[in-house]
Protein backbone atom coordinates (compact mmCIF):
# COMPACT_ATOMS: atom_id res chain seq x y z
CA UNK A 1 0.00 0.00 0.00
CA UNK A 2 2.82 2.34 0.88
CA UNK A 3 4.54 1.56 -2.43
CA UNK A 4 1.33 2.28 -4.38
CA UNK A 5 0.91 5.58 -2.54
CA UNK A 6 4.50 6.62 -3.39
CA UNK A 7 4.00 5.74 -7.09
CA UNK A 8 0.67 7.57 -7.20
CA UNK A 9 2.14 10.63 -5.45
CA UNK A 10 5.17 10.71 -7.78
CA UNK A 11 2.88 10.49 -10.84
CA UNK A 12 0.76 13.33 -9.48
CA UNK A 13 3.84 15.44 -8.75
CA UNK A 14 5.25 14.70 -12.20
CA UNK A 15 2.01 15.69 -13.95
CA UNK A 16 1.78 18.84 -11.82
CA UNK A 17 5.38 19.71 -12.72
CA UNK A 18 4.70 19.17 -16.44
CA UNK A 19 1.62 21.38 -16.31
CA UNK A 20 3.46 24.05 -14.33
CA UNK A 21 6.20 24.40 -16.96
CA UNK A 22 5.76 27.23 -19.40
CA UNK A 23 5.04 26.05 -22.87
CA UNK A 24 7.09 28.71 -24.65
CA UNK A 25 8.86 27.42 -27.71
CA UNK A 26 12.42 28.84 -27.80
CA UNK A 27 12.31 28.69 -31.59
CA UNK A 28 9.36 31.08 -31.87
CA UNK A 29 11.53 34.19 -31.75
CA UNK A 30 13.94 32.75 -34.30
CA UNK A 31 11.13 31.62 -36.59
CA UNK A 32 9.43 35.00 -36.32
CA UNK A 33 12.63 36.80 -37.30
CA UNK A 34 13.25 34.37 -40.14
CA UNK A 35 9.72 34.87 -41.51
CA UNK A 36 10.15 38.63 -41.24
CA UNK A 37 13.47 38.42 -43.13
CA UNK A 38 11.90 36.30 -45.89
CA UNK A 39 8.97 38.71 -46.23
CA UNK A 40 11.37 41.65 -46.45
CA UNK A 41 13.43 39.88 -49.13
CA UNK A 42 10.24 39.13 -51.05
CA UNK A 43 9.18 42.78 -50.89
CA UNK A 44 12.61 44.06 -51.91
CA UNK A 45 13.59 41.59 -54.59
CA UNK A 46 10.22 40.38 -55.83
CA UNK A 47 9.14 36.94 -56.86
CA UNK A 48 12.25 34.90 -57.57
CA UNK A 49 10.31 31.95 -58.96
CA UNK A 50 9.02 33.73 -62.07
CA UNK A 51 11.50 34.08 -64.89
CA UNK A 52 10.99 37.14 -67.03
CA UNK A 53 12.92 38.03 -70.15
CA UNK A 54 14.49 41.45 -69.74
CA UNK A 55 15.65 43.46 -72.69
CA UNK A 56 19.11 44.94 -72.30
CA UNK A 57 17.83 48.14 -73.90
CA UNK A 58 15.38 48.56 -71.02
CA UNK A 59 18.15 48.54 -68.40
CA UNK A 60 19.31 51.99 -67.38
CA UNK A 61 22.82 52.45 -66.12
CA UNK A 62 23.76 55.49 -64.09
CA UNK A 63 27.39 56.41 -63.56
CA UNK A 64 27.95 58.46 -60.49
CA UNK A 65 30.89 60.80 -60.80
CA UNK A 66 32.05 62.13 -57.51
CA UNK A 67 34.23 65.18 -57.47
CA UNK A 68 37.33 64.75 -55.35
CA UNK A 69 38.71 67.88 -53.80
CA UNK A 70 42.39 67.42 -52.93
CA UNK A 71 44.08 70.04 -50.82
CA UNK A 72 47.23 70.15 -52.99
CA UNK A 73 48.18 70.45 -56.65
CA UNK A 74 48.87 66.97 -58.07
CA UNK A 75 50.94 68.34 -60.97
CA UNK A 76 53.71 69.35 -58.59
CA UNK A 77 54.23 65.67 -57.65
CA UNK A 78 54.57 64.39 -61.27
CA UNK A 79 57.70 64.44 -63.46
CA UNK A 80 58.10 67.30 -65.92
CA UNK A 81 56.26 66.63 -69.20
CA UNK A 82 54.33 63.67 -67.73
CA UNK A 83 51.61 62.21 -70.00
CA UNK A 84 49.56 59.42 -68.44
CA UNK A 85 48.36 58.15 -71.84
CA UNK A 86 51.75 58.19 -73.55
CA UNK A 87 52.50 54.87 -75.29
CA UNK A 88 49.09 53.41 -74.45
CA UNK A 89 48.38 52.25 -78.02
CA UNK A 90 51.96 51.29 -78.82
CA UNK A 91 51.99 47.92 -77.07
CA UNK A 92 52.92 45.02 -79.37
CA UNK A 93 51.12 42.06 -77.84
CA UNK A 94 53.12 39.62 -79.97
CA UNK A 95 56.29 40.51 -78.07
CA UNK A 96 54.79 39.87 -74.65
CA UNK A 97 55.50 36.39 -73.32
CA UNK A 98 53.03 34.87 -70.91
CA UNK A 99 54.20 32.38 -68.31
CA UNK A 100 51.99 30.04 -66.39
CA UNK A 101 53.32 29.41 -62.91
CA UNK A 102 52.60 25.90 -61.71
CA UNK A 103 52.06 25.67 -58.01
CA UNK A 104 52.83 22.41 -56.25
CA UNK A 105 49.87 21.29 -54.19
CA UNK A 106 50.57 19.17 -51.13
CA UNK A 107 47.43 17.29 -50.12
CA UNK A 108 48.91 15.51 -47.14
CA UNK A 109 48.00 12.01 -48.34
CA UNK A 110 48.82 9.69 -51.22
CA UNK A 111 46.11 9.96 -53.88
CA UNK A 112 46.98 6.58 -55.42
CA UNK A 113 45.74 4.87 -52.26
CA UNK A 114 42.21 6.16 -52.97
CA UNK A 115 42.00 5.09 -56.64
CA UNK A 116 40.95 1.70 -58.05
CA UNK A 117 43.62 -0.81 -59.10
CA UNK A 118 45.03 -0.19 -62.58
CA UNK A 119 43.38 3.23 -62.72
CA UNK A 120 44.26 5.11 -65.91
CA UNK A 121 42.85 8.65 -66.22
CA UNK A 122 43.64 8.64 -69.94
CA UNK A 123 41.75 5.43 -70.78
CA UNK A 124 39.06 6.07 -73.38
CA UNK A 125 40.35 9.45 -74.50
CA UNK A 126 40.99 8.27 -78.06
CA UNK A 127 37.67 7.79 -79.78
CA UNK A 128 37.24 7.33 -83.52
CA UNK A 129 33.45 7.53 -83.48
CA UNK A 130 31.72 10.89 -83.68
CA UNK A 131 29.49 11.49 -80.68
CA UNK A 132 26.84 14.13 -80.36
CA UNK A 133 26.07 15.19 -76.82
CA UNK A 134 23.03 17.27 -75.96
CA UNK A 135 22.34 18.75 -72.55
CA UNK A 136 18.81 19.86 -73.43
CA UNK A 137 15.82 17.57 -73.74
Amino acid sequence: MKRQFIILFSLFALSANVNAETKVDPCNDYLGLEIERLELEQNLFGDQTSIEAVSIASVSVFELEEEINLTFDTKTHLPEGFDAKEGMNEINWDTIELYELEEEVELGFETKDHLPKNFNPYRGMHCDAMLQVSFFH
